[in-house]
């Protein structure tokens, strides 16, 4: 008796459960979904590029150079954003007395919650004696406080005509990481 009762109640209760659709699933739109490593943010406000190998029309004197971009996705808490403001002083006052930098330009983007570099060195060897510095080593050691993860880096050797945003763009998308 009690297995027919069971039967029964499975039998009205199976049409119950599936007689409707479950509701769409709602998708969420990601509002940073244009917002990558490849591709320039259309509300990107730059500096101009600087430094001794910049003539006076703002291009960069013909020559071999050391290209590094970065691409920083910045966490948007207060206290994350004052952190990174703090780490940018030292960095900024370091690349402005950094023997064999010839360029500099930098970038963000209030929308996409993201800021950029652009930097050109003399050669390998003036790259990494920035990057090993103790400015540069304390932003490292305070990555995970600043983005919110997806950040890079990349550097390539070209000449004066491979110093652009749209080729930084190129060789970041290109880099299989690491990512910070």
């Amino acid at each position: 008796m009690k297995r027919i009762l069971l039967s029964c109640l499975t039998l009205i209760a199976l049409p119950a459960c599936g007689g409707e659709e479950a509701p769409p699933a709602v998708v969420q739109e990601d509002p940073l979904a244009d917002c990558t490593r490849d591709r320039m943010e259309a509300d990107l406000q730059d500096a101009p590029l600087a430094g001794p190998a910049v003539r006076a029309d703002g291009t960069l004197e013909p020559g071999r150079y050391i290209v590094s971009s970065t691409y920083l996705r910045l966490r948007p808490e207060p206290a994350a954003l004052a952190r990174f403001q703090e780490l940018m002083g030292p960095i900024s006052d370091s690349l402005r007395a950094q023997q064999g930098l010839v360029a500099l330009q930098t970038a963000s983007s209030e929308r996409c919650g993201t800021a950029r570099t652009l930097s050109v060195w003399r050669d390998e060897a003036a790259m990494y004696a920035f990057v090993t510095g103790s400015a540069h080593q304390a932003a490292v050691d305070s990555v995970r406080e600043v983005s919110r993860g997806g950040s890079i880096v990349t550097h390539w050797a070209d000449d004066e005509r491979g110093a652009t945003w749209s080729k930084a763009a190129r060789q970041l998308g290109a880099d299989p990481g690491p990512f910070y």
